[in-house]
């Protein structure tokens, strides 16, 4: 039974240095491609939800698939709550067996967001269960959610803020973005650098899509140890049905036809598997 507690999946993590991959799921075949992807490479994974996802699937019908999915891998995986605003989000996920929690206070007040992110850790009573927050603002669209500029965190907050909660990982604002880039990215390795190293927390790298996988494997080696990919593999299942669909006009076998969608995000699965360094990390064998 492979599915796991984030504490465990980040533990291993920050001893060798690697960034765990967290794939967004809102169907099967998103979860089908992350977990062969992650097989093929022996890594472990974590299949995360947001609130717009839960919110098309159903709570209970998307928790059964990524957890029964999840139980069911040859690596480990942990399911995670991606940028729950809302608390009832986060209470119905822990009852539904998430392992793994994310409050997205960002765009509250600084003490707001810390009083936010106590909340949800009260809530947590499973030693296991990770809890991760967020500071600054990260740009580009998420979800139902769009922002329009990015405001990088500071160190001075992010110190903080990891002084007064009980976080597990902190999602920072570092050059990254939500959704496809416009232009390339320009990450501040440095600042990852120096909150790392003062907040003594592992850090997590939000809007993974798009960026070059050498700037990736450079925000590993400056101390992300959580690394989110959401767009890109959505997109690469649409892509391979409608290539699919396009030279086959009048298939209808879904298995068929979603099956090219599935090994098409597969692929981009494994090379943002490689790019942070968690290919044959499998502490399972």
């Amino acid at each position: 039974m492979p599915l796991v507690g984030g504490k465990i999946l980040l533990k291993d993590a920050i001893k060798n240095k690697y960034a765990v991959p967290a794939f967004g799921v809102v169907n099967l075949e998103g979860a089908k491609a992350a977990i062969l992807a992650a097989e093929e490479l022996n890594a472990p994974i974590i299949l995360q939800t947001t609130e717009g996802g839960i919110n098309y699937a159903g709570h209970e019908e998307l928790a059964a698939i990524i957890i029964a999915c999840a139980k069911k891998a040859k690596i480990p995986v942990a399911v995670h709550l991606d940028h729950g605003r809302d608390i009832k989000y986060h209470q119905k996920s822990l009852e539904l067996g998430y392992t793994s929690l994310m409050i997205d206070g960002s765009t509250l007040s600084f003490k707001e967001n810390i009083e936010i992110t106590n909340k949800v850790r009260n809530l947590i009573k499973n030693e296991n269960i990770t809890l991760e927050a967020e500071i600054g603002i990260i740009g580009g669209k998420e979800d139902d959610i769009e922002e329009d500029n990015d405001h990088f965190t500071k160190v001075e907050d992010a110190i903080k803020f990891i002084d007064n909660t009980n976080i597990d990982m902190l999602a920072i604002a570092c050059g990254t973005s939500h959704g496809f880039y416009c232009k390339e990215p320009k990450i501040n390795f440095d600042l990852i650098k120096e909150i790392s190293s003062k907040g003594k927390v592992p850090l997590v790298l939000h809007g993974g899509t798009g960026i070059p996988l050498e700037q990736i494997s450079k925000a590993v080696s400056a101390g992300i140890r959580k690394a989110n990919f959401d767009s890109e593999l959505k997109k690469a299942i649409i892509s391979g049905i409608l290539e699919y669909m396009d030279k086959n006009p009048e298939a209808f076998d879904l298995r068929k036809i979603f099956q090219v969608g599935i090994n098409k995000a597969k692929e981009i699965a494994k090379e943002k598997i490689k790019a942070v360094g968690a290919d044959n990390k499998n502490w399972l064998k």
